[in-house]
C-alpha cells in the first residue's frame, strides 16, 4: 500500500473521530499495515504537513478540529471531488479576483474554486468592500462553466443558491433561522452574516456566458467590525467549534448541485417565503437612480416588484435594496 494512500486513510479516519483518541494498533489492523506504516504516516502528517495531531502513549492519536483551511481536509470532505480544482490560501486579495484571473486565462471544464482564509480586499455586489478578517469567516469563489452556453437568469441563479447555501448553514447551525435581503445578502435577526456575488465572463465569439463566477463570503464567528458595519452585520454564532473545512466542502458542494437546479421552483419558493423585503418599504440602487416604493413581490426570473411613491408598479433584475422598513415623510404606501 501506498503511503500516500495510507495517510488519506489514517487522516478520514480521524476526522470522523475529531477530538476523539484512536489507537494505533485500531488504525493498523483496520488498513491492514503495520504499526510502523501508521506511525510514519502520523509522522509526515504532523510535521510535513502541519496537521494538529496529538500522539499519547497507550492512547493513540487524536486530530483536533483544524483552525485554519487545509486544502487536503477540504478535499476529503468533499469526497475528493475537487482534487486539482482547489486552491486554497491564506491571504489574498480577493478570491474573486483570483477566479476572473484564473478563468481569462484557462479554458474551464470543471467547477474550479478559490477559497482564503483571509481578504485583504475582499468585495461585493457593486464593489463594495466585505470585510475578511482570518480564521473567523468563510470566502471563496467557485467557476462555474458554461459548457453548453445555456441562457443563464442571474437574480434566479443567485437567489436559487443563496438558499442552497442556507440549507448548508442550516446542517452547521440547527438553531438559526436565515433570512433573505434581495437579492444576495444572507441575514440572520436582520443583521447580515454574508453575501453572494455573481458574475459572468461572457465569450464574444460564442455570444453567451461561457463561465459563471461565485463569490461567497460569510461572517462566522467575526466579532469585531468597523465602526460603519457594526450596527448591521453581525457573526453567525460566537461557537467555534464548527469545522469550516467541513463547512467549506459542503457549501462547495451545494453551489455546484444550485447552478445546476437554480430553477427549481422550489427554490424560489423559499427565498420568497424567507424574504425580509417583502411588504415593507424600501430603498432600491439601480446604480443610476435610488428607487423607493413597497417591495410587492419576488418574480419568477429572480426580479423585485417595487410599487412606488406615484402608486406605479415596477420590476427589476438587477440593482440593490439598500434600505428596508423606513417610513416616509410623505404619503403612507400601502
Amino acid at each position: 500500500m501506498k503511503n500516500k494512500s495510507t495517510q488519506e486513510k489514517v487522516v478520514l479516519e480521524l476526522l470522523t473521530n475529531l477530538d476523539t483518541w484512536v489507537s494505533g494498533d485500531y488504525l493498523a489492523k483496520k488498513f491492514q499495515v503495520s504499526r510502523e506504516t501508521i506511525w510514519k504516516a502520523i509522522n509526515n502528517l504532523k510535521n510535513k504537513r502541519d496537521y494538529p495531531i496529538v500522539s499519547r502513549k497507550k492512547r493513540g492519536y487524536m486530530l483536533h478540529t483544524a483552525p485554519y483551511l487545509e486544502a487536503d481536509l477540504i478535499n476529503i470532505y468533499s469526497h475528493k471531488q475537487l482534487t486539482d480544482n482547489l486552491h486554497v490560501f491564506k491571504e489574498v486579495t480577493s478570491t474573486q479576483d483570483l477566479a476572473k484571473q484564473f478563468s481569462s486565462k484557462h479554458c474551464i471544464t470543471r467547477p474550479t474554486v478559490f477559497v482564503a482564509d483571509k481578504q485583504t480586499n475582499g468585495y461585493g455586489r457593486r464593489g463594495r468592500s466585505f470585510y475578511s478578517p482570518p480564521t473567523t469567516g468563510l470566502y471563496l469563489s467557485i467557476i462555474l462553466p458554461n459548457q453548453q452556453q445555456t441562457v443563464i437568469q442571474p437574480g434566479l441563479l443567485t437567489t436559487g443558491i443563496a438558499v442552497s447555501i442556507t440549507h448548508v448553514l442550516e446542517k452547521f447551525y440547527p438553531n438559526k433561522e436565515f433570512q433573505f435581503k434581495w437579492v444576495n445578502d444572507i441575514y440572520l435577526n436582520y443583521h447580515k452574516v454574508g453575501g453572494i456575488i455573481t458574475e459572468s465572463i461572457f465569450d464574444l465569439e460564442l455570444g453567451a456566458a461561457s463561465d459563471f463566477i461565485v463569490g461567497v463570503g460569510i461572517n462566522l464567528t467575526t466579532v469585531k467590525f468597523p465602526k460603519e458595519l457594526a450596527i448591521k452585520a453581525q457573526a453567525i454564532d460566537n461557537d467555534n467549534s464548527v469545522n469550516r473545512n467541513q463547512l467549506i466542502a459542503e457549501i462547495i458542494q451545494a453551489i455546484i448541485n444550485g447552478f445546476l437546479d437554480y430553477t427549481n421552483p422550489q427554490l424560489l419558493a423559499e427565498y420568497r417565503k424567507k424574504s425580509i423585503v417583502l411588504g415593507k418599504v424600501v430603498s432600491l440602487n439601480t446604480g443610476s437612480e435610488v428607487i423607493q416604493g413597497v417591495a410587492q413581490k419576488i418574480e419568477d426570473n429572480g426580479g423585485i416588484t417595487i410599487k412606488r411613491i406615484d402608486g406605479t408598479f415596477q420590476t427589476f433584475t438587477s440593482g440593490e435594496v439598500i434600505k428596508t422598513g423606513f417610513k416616509y415623510k410623505g404619503d403612507h404606501i400601502g
